[in-house]
């Protein structure tokens, strides 16, 4: 029972320094934004207000691929509005109406299959921005 304890305590402890396990603290390799919708990451990288390309990355945040891989992205706004997307090299190119400005508060649904593997809807908030955990914050700023 001690050990039990000793294990949800240390846990509770140091669950903040897990808050931001799969990098969305940090710039994607294309200097995008990151989520973990599965077995692999999503990057978006703003290409103008209403455009934006997404790559699908393996688990190391490498390999974009395209192959055997699906994409839907919603702007949810005042309004839900859905992009045209078309694929690329290694990646695809979305671009929302005029109306859509991805630079202005909203947020981003981005549903995704890479490679055959399914992944969970994930949410990008507008505009994007690293989300730095509050612990990082303060250490940060004891160098100033």
């Amino acid at each position: 029972m001690k050990n039990y304890k000793a294990f949800t305590v240390t846990f509770v402890l140091l669950s903040p320094l897990f808050a931001f396990p799969h990098g969305e603290d940090k710039a994607g390799p294309h200097g995008g934004f990151i989520r973990m919708p599965g077995a692999y990451h999503t990057e978006i990288v703003l290409d103008g207000k209403n455009k934006l390309k997404v790559y699908l990355l393996n688990m190391q945040w490498k390999t974009p691929s395209i192959v055997n891989s699906k994409l839907q992205i919603s702007y949810v706004g005042k309004d839900t509005l859905s992009a045209t997307c078309k694929t690329e090299k290694n990646f695809y190119l979305c671009t929302f109406s005029a109306a859509v400005d991805l630079t202005k508060e909203g947020s981003l649904k981005v549903a995704s299959q890479r490679e055959g593997q399914e992944g969970m809807e994930v949410t990008y908030p507008l505009p994007l921005k690293l989300e730095i955990p509050a612990a990082s914050k303060k250490n940060h700023e004891s160098h100033h």
